[in-house]
């Protein structure tokens, strides 16, 4: 009995003792830096190894710009940063740089001495830039978590020309710049006079170095420096001359995978990653792309994250808590990226099918919103100067502003992302020219004419986010994947049209129908309020200041239009239903998953890790973003248009809003909402000039076309 006992008790001890976390497996990134998906994927050494992985294109926006030295420490950041032109400068350790060994000029930077193999001599002016950043972020602290985790990393290659160009490191390399293994040192290349600047990567001493590092190391990162040294020469080189050394590259590097996977057991993960596109890439080649091998991904899959929430999109920022949570660690609250998962079945070909996509819908953006903006001021100032003159008959006037506020609805549904950008900039004119003359023969009545674009804006828009945005990720009005401003929900500019178009939308139906108002005025409210409460969710709108900006303007016209009179009963009633959508708010975005939070519930969990300083930096960072569009973006000046018609019918002509007012009372408490509301828009999100201006756009259309037809009855 008492032997039974003893090894009960033995049992227990060891089942009971806390064990060591144990990686999943060894993680090994190949970085085959400044090319692009196109080139890889028709290249025949290359391309079966992006099909033995799963694949996705990589959004690689940084605090600065998408190129070498910034992407490299966004990647060890796991947000985004930005280097600085001594990102290059890493050295093993008993390697003479400047008449000095790497090994004093670290202790020298640092203060500190370090066994590491590997040592960046530039962390601490990178450290010094990003603390200026009014975001989360610490370079090197992707190395810091495996460093405390008691994982060892290594670094192999280097991408050397006429000068060092190490940069690579950054991406390993933790908050003080040590890796702790690896060889990035000239030693790895050989001399070959065929290739750019003498240098070659040699790879049988790469394999050899990688060999050797194997059983020691389990983060390692091959920098494959050749595709590097030919972007940088390729102005110099022949084209076929400069092709020829490609294939001959691209060959090198699949001897050198076929002999890594080979070592690789079923946990372990390959990873090929491409930091950054060529130079001289635009628009849809900014996208970089990424091809993970091995572990829980398997073949013909896409890839996704919580940050794009798109199947064959991910950002640069997800690289490290990939890495992290293939390794079973957490990742940190400072890392913005979000682990990265399988998505959908795919290859390839779909990569290559979306970037051509997003590449004509980027090209396109810019001349269409131009000439969009452009003509909302000439046709509004234009409408508002024959007021006053009588150039034109008034009415010359209505088929073009009605244009004006069915053009977003049109470009919802119009497939551009498949047309070239001649054809679809053609299209876009073509099709609202037609639904323009469409109103203006099937509806006599303005009211009429707003109430159809008005509910047709807004429920488009509305059953398109309750379908997960089919359309608004495709639409010139709703995402740039290349910038990566958003990826998902409601984009400001769609969220000013909803806004307007909904407040259009309930109160023309109430003036087309008053006899309906008992019913039509709750339902009304009801659609207002789950409005705002699609907006503020993590899986629709996923956007904050949109809520307070549609709050702001539903309250605004559901006081004026139900005649509630102002004290404290209203107000202590306005702000128990704030209170009530900001606790809704709050609720869905902290009891959902941490991937699934939008950007509320990121804030959130900031202020409640870093205090109020960071809802600061959020505010400061949003203020800053706003001046700097309202100084440079079109969307400022067709808001400046629009506040000076409004400023001007104010006195003249004499009495017209008062007409308007006395006509119109239910269209007119929609016209102080929108306005209400495009304020607010204007002051509460980040690109608010841009909100501001499309919400105004369905205040300030309907504003001068009643005073059109209100002068031409005078």
């Amino acid at each position: 009995m008492k032997m039974a006992s003893r090894a009960l008790l033995i049992l227990l001890f060891f089942l009971l003792w806390p064990a060591e976390s144990v990686a999943a497996g060894k993680v090994v990134i190949v970085s085959v830096n400044r090319t692009n998906l196109r080139t890889v994927a028709a290249d025949q050494s290359l391309a079966p190894w992006l099909a033995r992985g799963a694949v996705s294109l990589v959004n690689i926006s940084t605090a600065a710009r998408p190129t070498t030295e910034h992407v490299y420490v966004t990647l060890g950041a796991g947000s985004r940063a930005a280097g600085t032109d001594n990102t290059r400068l890493a050295f093993n350790a008993d390697e003479e740089w400047t008449g000095l060994i790497a090994r004093e000029i670290y202790h020298r930077h640092q203060g500190t001495e370090t066994d590491a193999g590997v040592l960046h001599l530039a962390f601490a002016e990178i450290a010094k830039l990003n603390f200026t950043f009014q975001h989360p972020v610490t370079p090197g602290l992707l190395g810091d978590m495996l460093r405390s985790a008691g994982l060892v990393t290594a670094v192999i290659g280097n991408a050397d020309g006429p000068s060092v160009s190490r940069e690579s490191t950054a991406f390993l390399a933790d908050s003080s710049g040590r890796v702790g293994l690896g060889d990035v040192s000239r030693a790895i290349l050989e001399k070959d006079t065929r290739f750019p600047f003498g240098l070659r990567t040699n790879r049988d001493k790469v394999w050899l170095e990688f060999n050797r590092l194997w059983p020691s190391a389990d983060v390692i990162l091959v920098d494959w420096g050749n595709t590097v040294r030919l972007d940088e020469y390729r102005p110099l080189l022949r084209a076929q001359v400069a092709d020829d050394l490609q294939e001959e590259i691209f060959s090198d590097l699949s001897w050198f995978l076929t002999r890594v996977f080979s070592l690789l057991s079923l946990e372990d993960t390959l990873i090929i990653l491409a930091p950054a596109p060529p130079t001289g890439e635009t628009g849809g080649g900014l996208l970089s792309y990424i091809a993970i091998l091995g572990g829980r991904f398997p073949p013909g899959s896409l890839l996704t994250s919580a940050t794009t929430r798109r199947p064959g999109i991910i950002a640069a920022v997800d690289v490290a808590p990939l890495i992290l949570d293939n390794l079973g660690l957490s990742v940190p609250g400072n890392m913005v990226g979000r682990p990265v998962g399988l998505a959908a079945p795919g290859g390839t070909a779909e990569l290559l099918g979306m970037q051509r996509e997003i590449d004509r819908v980027f090209r396109l953006r810019p001349p269409l919103m131009k000439t969009y903006v452009f003509f909302q001021i000439v046709f509004v100032l234009g409408a508002l100067l024959n007021l006053f003159i009588r150039i034109l008959p008034i009415r010359r006037f209505e088929s073009l502003l009605f244009a004006l506020i069915a053009f977003p609805a049109v470009l919802l549904y119009l497939p551009l992302h498949t047309v070239s950008v001649p054809v679809g900039f053609t299209l876009s004119v073509l099709a609202t020219v037609a639904v323009a003359f469409l109103l203006q023969k099937l509806f006599t009545s303005i009211v009429a004419k707003l109430a159809v674009v008005g509910v047709v804006t807004t429920l488009s828009l509305t059953i398109d986010l309750l379908r997960n945005a089919p359309l608004m990720k495709v639409s010139v009005l709703g995402y740039d994947p290349v910038s990566g401003a958003r990826f998902y929900g409601l984009g400001n500019e769609y969220m000013g049209v909803l806004v307007g178009s909904s407040v259009l939308a309930v109160t023309a139906l109430l003036t087309l129908f008053p006899h309906w108002r008992r019913w039509l005025l709750p339902i009304s409210v009801i659609y207002l309020l789950a409005l705002v409460i699609l907006i503020v969710s993590p899986g629709g709108g996923a956007n904050f200041g949109g809520t307070v900006t549609a709050f702001t303007a539903f309250i605004v016209t559901v006081t004026i239009l139900g005649q509630f009179r102002p004290g404290w009963r209203s107000a202590a009633a306005a702000l128990l239903v704030a209170t009530l959508i900001a606790g809704i708010a709050v609720l869905l975005n902290v009891f959902v998953a941490q991937g699934d939070q939008s950007h509320l519930g990121r804030t959130l969990a900031m202020v409640e890790r870093d205090g109020w300083q960071a809802l600061r930096d959020v505010v400061s960072r949003k203020a800053a973003m706003n001046v700097r569009l309202f100084r440079y973006s079109q969307w400022s000046r067709a808001f400046l248009a629009f506040l000076t018609v409004l400023a001007v019918l104010f006195y003249r002509p004499h009495g017209i809003l008062r007409e308007i007012h006395r006509s119109y009372p239910q269209l007119t408490a929609g016209f102080l909402g929108i306005i209400a509301g495009s304020v607010t828009a204007f002051l509460v999100n980040d690109s608010g000039v841009v909100a501001a201006a499309t919400t105004l756009l369905y205040a300030g259309v309907p504003i001068i076309l009643f005073s059109g037809r209100i002068v031409e009855a005078t």
